[in-house]
């Protein structure tokens, strides 16, 4: 009997130290990080250091941990590539979407609705313009973390080695417009034998042709297509304006050609096209620099706005907690913190003097005359369901446009044509 006894304790001592063993494995297991894939176009150490810290706060209010694991895509492949992720049986949890884009993700069904993720956050505070494109049949898709106008930047040591009013000085006296675009890009060319401009990122005449021509188009009174789905890319407006731009680049010599490597941020051009989130490459060179709002033309100005959104794989492994976690990441005090690099589509930041101050290299008076006017008065690029065949289709023709000899209306011509196969 007392050896049973013996015997007894001994399995009753193993069962509760199985048990107890058990109990601490799984507890080992609820607190396991979370893995979570973000795709972003940017390289910027301290944007996707920025971008985490929202991560681990709302981890730390779930209770949980998030292990982030960011993958940059140079954004000339971005779209393509992100498709092709979207359909593996493990696609990213959060990505960033391009508004070219935004109509095809949506029309395909690999996006998180988020309503009932942003309730939590007076979704109301959304800007209806600005939130449009991302939204269809009253869902809300994806999250426009930056609506930004594009400026533009200049050098000003330059302007003055070439002894011209500088952009600035001309916008303020009402003179800022294309006719003395050209001719002050002109002067520093000849004055300086330094480029004097130089398109958007360097990729205006492939991957960002339309960021490039459509602030002239548009103020020439064109468009690619408009709200009606009428294609006017090859109208006597827009072949105006492209040819204005071909001149700059072939008559004048003035501007940075294909193929050149010549960098504004390097000082080897006097202006660039560029958003807010560039003015931080500037924070390194040794001349005085400036910025002013896009050029008038004989519509006026009509700055483009860059709109990206972020938004969640509907068929991730951790859907709903990516819809969550999208909705944390564009609440007021995150977008507060982002203002000063994205602008923001919520009304109380854009109204908000903060806002104007948020970024420490711009002047409050630039930030508004620059961005916050801009945003007024801008549009986004077209958008379309098919927008990449458009996109990839009609490059040939944009290419043909980048040569002296070219009949710039018969290639516009050719253009609408490839537009009007999908726009009807």
């Amino acid at each position: 009997m007392k050896k049973l006894c013996i015997a007894l304790c001994i399995l009753l001592q193993v069962t509760v130290g199985i048990l107890f063993a058990s109990g601490r494995n799984d507890k080992a297991e609820s607190v396991k990080p979370v893995s979570m894939k973000i795709i972003t176009w940017t390289s910027n150490q301290k944007q996707i250091d920025l971008l985490n810290s929202f991560i681990q706060e709302f981890a730390a209010q779930k209770g949980i941990g998030i292990d982030a694991v960011f993958e940059t895509v140079p954004f000339a492949e971005y779209t393509t590539k992100l498709a092709l992720q979207l359909q593996d049986a493990t696609p990213p949890d959060i990505f960033w979407i391009l508004e070219t884009s935004a109509p095809t993700f949506i029309e395909s069904k690999v996006l998180m609705p988020l309503n009932k993720q942003l309730e939590a956050y007076n979704v109301s505070d959304f800007s209806p313009k600005l939130l449009e494109l991302w939204s269809k049949n009253n869902n809300i898709y994806a999250v426009p973390f930056s609506s930004s106008p594009f400026f533009l930047l200049y050098n000003e040591d330059l302007f003055k080695a070439a002894k011209i009013p500088t952009p600035a000085e001309l916008a303020a006296k009402g003179e800022w417009n294309w006719d003395n675009f050209r001719k002050s890009a002109a002067a520093v060319k000849k004055a300086t034998n330094i480029w004097g401009f130089q398109t958007v990122d360097g990729q205006g005449f492939d991957a960002r042709v339309l960021h490039n021509l459509l602030p002239i188009i548009r103020s020439y009174g064109g468009d690619a297509w408009n709200e009606k789905q009428k294609v006017t890319i090859d109208s006597p407006e827009s072949i105006a304006a492209v040819r204005f731009f071909h001149d700059m680049v072939f008559k004048d010599g003035s501007v940075v050609p294909p193929g050149n490597q010549s960098d504004f941020f390097s000082g080897n051009a006097a202006m660039t096209v560029a958003q807010i989130s560039r003015v931080s490459k500037l924070a390194d060179v040794s001349w005085k620099w400036g910025i002013a709002p896009m050029p008038e033309g004989p519509k006026g100005a009509s700055p483009v706005l860059g709109q990206a959104a972020i938004a969640a794989a509907a068929k991730g492994k951790n859907a709903v907690l990516a819809a969550e976690l999208v909705a944390y990441m564009t609440n007021k005090e995150c977008v507060t913190r982002m203002a000063g690099i994205w602008p923001p589509a919520r009304i109380s930041v854009l109204d908000s003097s903060e806002f104007l101050s948020s970024n420490k290299a711009v002047e409050p008076a630039l930030m508004k005359t620059a961005v916050a006017d801009s945003l007024k008065s801008g549009s986004v690029l077209p958008s379309h369901t098919q927008f990449p065949q458009i996109s990839v289709e009609s490059r040939t023709f944009f290419d043909k446009l980048w040569s002296a000899d070219a009949d710039v209306p018969a290639i516009m011509k050719e253009i609408g044509n490839v537009y009007r196969k999908y726009i009807k």
